[in-house]
């Protein structure tokens, strides 16, 4: 099978299912998994699909309504994640109590954190593996119930031990920002945790590359100004600049995180 007749079934595989696997693109068309990495790469590039950890999702699932698995988020945007995480973790003081939530934003703030006296609440699982290394952090998982695609524990039980806790900072992040309508996400399930995660807490660090500002996902949870602080990469966008700007004038300290570092 030429290339080309590989592309136009990988874009129509992932056109119908939303997301594709290498693995499993490597199985279908009967070809090496290096030969799809190849394929998905040169689509990328020609702007017909967006690549992720370990495969690739369609361009009409960017919007931010659909909750895509926690590892097709965690291969996005990396370089931008990245950088806002480490911007993120300058912030945090040996014996504080933060939070972190299940995005995987999050899940790259928690590899940055040195086995300092700290306690970190989370709902994240992978926040939970990764942290559990070092014995000087405490680390207090919510419970509850798995989403198992998200590796994000949610329900009841979980906003109940939310209530209980006194969150000095909390760093979290959204499907979308939008300027009227506020903080978003792609369920009801997932939106109750970062609302009692943020009522929960003394200060809010909102961490969300370029790409989520002006979004809207299905359900939102805070106004936008609900955030003490906004961690972002840098963007020649002039809209989200402006966005940015407005923020600002709303009380919330934008911080341009350093991608080049």
């Amino acid at each position: 099978m030429i290339a080309l007749q590989r592309h136009r079934q990988i874009l129509e595989r992932v056109t119908e299912d939303g997301s594709v696997r290498v693995t499993e693109l490597a199985q279908w068309l009967d070809v090496t998994e290096e030969t799809v990495r190849r394929d998905l790469r040169t689509l990328s590039d020609q702007g017909r699909l967006t690549r992720t950890h370990g495969g690739a999702v369609a361009l009409d699932h960017q919007d931010g309504r659909v909750d895509l698995p926690f590892d097709q988020r965690h291969g996005t945007h990396v370089a931008a994640k990245a950088a806002i995480a480490r911007a993120a973790a300058s912030l945090i003081r040996p014996g504080q109590v933060i939070a972190l939530d299940a995005s995987s934003t999050a899940g790259q703030l928690a590899k940055l954190i040195p086995d300092q006296p700290l306690t970190v609440v989370t709902n994240s699982l992978f926040v939970c593996s990764t942290l559990a290394t070092r014995p000087r952090i405490e680390v207090v998982c919510t419970g509850g119930t798995l989403d198992a695609d998200a590796m994000a524990f949610y329900g009841l039980h979980a906003q109940r031990t939310l209530e209980r806790l006194n969150i000095e900072t909390l760093f979290f992040s959204a499907r979308g920002i939008d300027l009227d309508r506020g903080l978003s996400e792609a369920n009801d399930r997932h939106a109750a945790i970062k609302q009692r995660m943020i009522e929960s807490s003394q200060r809010r660090v909102l961490m969300a590359d370029a790409s989520k500002i002006g979004l809207a996902s299905t359900v939102f949870y805070g106004h936008a100004a609900v955030a003490d602080r906004l961690v972002v990469e840098p963007t020649d966008d002039p809209a989200k600049r402006e966005a940015l700007d407005t923020l600002a004038d709303r009380g919330v300290e934008v911080t341009v995180a350093d991608v080049s570092a």
